[in-house]
């Protein structure tokens, strides 16, 4: 007879066991799993039905030692419902232009289709300073479409940098309003205790927030003051026009308005904000952020075009992070193709003569012209100034 408190030690035991669950990880097929699974849970006439079952009776009370628990458990998505995060197997080093492109890879397989734990979130904290704490080498804040995609993943190349690159799971909980204000710091600091727990052979994190993630920086240089912090933004003609052809979150309204900026129209006219308006709100957002925190001497400012005509020995410069010739002769061939189009050559896309704006944008498009060629002086100034 099954003692079912046995089974439920042994599979809480089983969580925590990174070599047990790496030959789960390795089963081809549902009978070899489930096999494994009898052995491991000490019940020799488990089939694959009880299984299910079984696993799915654990869901709800399952409480994790993080420390052990995180060593193959990885974080993957913040459920703001239930204020609860899903986890997945991760062995493999992540490796892929966007986090959510290995979480997806660590769905793949017999482990991650039948063991999906998931766990409150809040009870959690309290086991926060038993996990590594961790010191970004570098935070990437963002405008989007600013090659921010092509500077996060040329340092995942580097074998001993670790690369968080928009983590869905940390946004998504420093957002949610319903944490207090104080709480959402140590939140924050938790979830990315467990996306960035670094590997034996790493020893460098580098971390690329989300676009919307700007907001932020006063919060998340406060938790990281030893991070170095790049910004990158562009030209706000070019960024909307390549969210014309494919938007993103934050510019199909997807994402809540997090900024206080707002754009006024025309006095002549009385015409609803349309979509161009609104994402030019929020670039507005984006720029007027950009200022404080570059006012702020904490980051180094960088335009689109600047980026676009840097050798990579020159980037690892200015960050001041020194990289081997075989490192730079790496990112040298990284630099030729498009970091999101695997295999394909990158080609500039031909920005257009002027912005498809109507009577009722045009003020709203000059204020953040203005605003946008106020945070260009500086680069200007610098520019200049290194060439006298």
């Amino acid at each position: 007879m099954i003692n079912f408190n046995e089974q439920q030690q042994c599979y809480w035991h089983l969580l925590h066991q990174p070599e047990s669950l790496y030959l789960l990880y390795q089963a081809q097929d549902v009978e070899h799993f489930v096999a494994l699974m009898a052995d491991f849970l000490n019940w020799p006439e488990l089939n694959l039905e009880q299984m299910l079952a079984f696993i799915a009776l654990q869901q709800p009370s399952f409480i994790p030692d993080l420390a052990r628990f995180s060593q193959v458990w990885f974080p993957s998505h913040y459920h703001a419902q239930t204020k609860t995060i899903s986890w997945v197997p991760v062995f493999q080093r992540l490796s892929k232009p966007f986090l959510e492109d290995d979480i997806c890879d660590a769905r793949r397989g017999l482990l991650a289709s039948f063991i999906q734990p998931q766990t409150l979130l809040e009870p959690l904290l309290s086991q926060r300073e038993s996990l590594p704490a961790i010191n970004p080498n570098l935070m990437i804040f963002h405008w989007s479409r600013c090659g921010s995609t092509l500077v996060s993943s040329s340092f995942s190349l580097l074998n001993t940098c670790r690369v968080l690159s928009e983590s869905m799971l940390c946004s998504d909980v420093m957002h949610h309003d319903v944490w207090p204000s104080s709480l959402i710091p140590q939140l924050v600091d938790l979830c990315l205790r467990l996306q960035g727990r670094l590997r034996p052979d790493e020893c460098e994190l580098v971390i690329k927030w989300n676009a919307w993630d700007l907001a932020c920086w006063p919060m998340l240089l406060e938790l990281y003051p030893n991070s170095r912090v790049l910004c990158l933004m562009r030209h706000p003609r070019d960024i909307l026009a390549s969210h014309q052809r494919e938007a993103g979150m934050h510019m199909a309204g997807r994402v809540k308005a997090l900024f206080l900026y707002s754009l006024p129209l025309s006095e002549s006219t009385h015409a609803e904000p349309n979509l161009d308006a609104f994402r030019m709100g929020v670039l507005y957002g984006f720029a007027q952020q950009t200022a404080a925190l570059y006012q702020s001497s904490r980051c180094i400012l960088m335009d689109y075009q600047q980026l676009n005509s840097l050798k990579p020995s020159v980037l690892s410069a200015i960050l001041d992070w020194p990289l081997a010739a075989e490192d730079i002769e790496h990112w040298q061939g990284h630099w030729r193709f498009d970091v999101k189009r695997q295999g394909q050559l990158f080609v500039p896309m031909v920005p257009a003569q002027s912005s498809p704006l109507n009577e009722s944008q045009t003020i709203s498009w000059q204020l953040l012209l203005n605003a946008y060629e106020q945070l260009l002086q500086p680069l200007v100034r610098d520019k200049n100034h290194d060439a006298s």
